[in-house]
């Protein structure tokens, strides 16, 4: 880890007003004014549309922008990041730092990483720029109209992706109670109804065919707004963990539902937790096996999924 003082960061802080049900929108004036108290010289941008934020933080690097901070959600973030390679996949400035305001509904990567929520405390994290240096994913589908996409928390595809299109979809989704419960709800209704898929997994090379309800590759510890779903993951080991739940009954579904919030879903029969640099899974039949990435519905199966160690600098409290 290492540390040097917010005065030498030329730094832009991308903002996504609308993530969250419209809550990071309403929080940035007073994330904007702990900034200013506490001395961080930046520049700011508003996203107006998807993938603004990664089009925006791909020029930002090339105009000589050395810390890219981003003011949002788990999707924003993940935008963000995607703007510090090229599409190819290439560090734009290995140097460069990443920087999280986190203000989004389920905020599961700042919950990896300790990251506080008060707007000052993030401030005087960002003074200090204390870094730690952290592995990323990068998920290259089959189909070549989806493009390749890189990812620091969690990718997942089965019962997850089947989720997340349907919060997608949702007229009612937004955030905090209301969030939450709508996303409790929708998750409750798939996990009762998906059961599972036959899937071939290969793992750095090994194949297996399971029949599944999710596959995790985990980067991270924690998704759908605080399931601790990877518990010994570490962003900086360069490995991703795979955790695969199996086909299970509605009831039994319904049971295990708990256990996944303490992590100790992980100890249940038929849980397979395995580490790879490269995982690759493939659906046996013709029903869609969907993606998520870090709270967004993109792509399907098949794809590769691969480990891309030590390529980002991100901006952390000090340990």
């Amino acid at each position: 880890m290492s540390g040097g003082t917010a005065a030498h960061a030329r730094t832009l802080v991308i903002v996504n007003p609308t993530s969250a049900g419209g809550r990071t929108g309403r929080r940035w004036p007073a994330l904007r004014d702990a900034l200013h108290i506490a001395g961080v010289v930046h520049d700011v941008h508003q996203t107006t549309a998807p993938h603004d934020a990664t089009a925006v933080t791909r020029q930002a690097l090339v105009d000589g922008y050395n810390r890219v901070v981003a003011a949002g959600g788990d999707g924003t973030l993940n935008e963000v990041v995607n703007g510090f390679f090229t599409p190819d996949g290439a560090p734009i400035n290995s140097d460069a730092v990443l920087g999280l305001l986190s203000s989004g509904t389920g905020g599961d990567f700042r919950r990896t990483i300790g990251l506080p929520t008060d707007p000052h405390q993030l401030a005087t994290i960002l003074v200090a720029n204390h870094t730690r240096i952290i592995d990323a994913g990068r998920i290259t589908y089959d189909d070549p109209a989806t493009a390749p996409r890189q990812f620091i928390n969690i990718a997942d595809c089965g019962v997850g992706g089947e989720v997340v299109a349907r919060v997608n979809r949702s007229r009612n989704k937004g955030s905090g109670v209301l969030g939450t419960a709508v996303f409790l709800a929708i998750s409750l209704t798939a996990l009762t109804t998906f059961g599972g898929r036959p899937v071939r997994i290969t793992r750095d090379g090994e194949s297996t065919e399971i029949e599944i309800q999710n596959v995790v590759i985990a980067n991270g510890r924690y998704f759908g707004g605080g399931m601790r779903i990877a518990p010994s993951a570490e962003i900086d080991d360069g490995w991703l963990d795979v955790v695969v739940l199996p086909a299970l009954g509605r009831l039994r579904t319904l049971v295990a539902v708990p256990s996944v919030y303490r992590g100790a879903h992980i100890r249940q029969p038929g849980v397979l937790v395995r580490r790879a640099r490269s995982v690759r899974i493939e659906p046996l039949d013709e029903r869609p096996l969907l993606f998520d990435v870090e709270g967004e519905q993109i792509g399907r199966a098949p794809a590769t999924l691969t480990c891309l160690p030590a390529v980002l600098n991100l901006c952390v409290a000090r340990a």
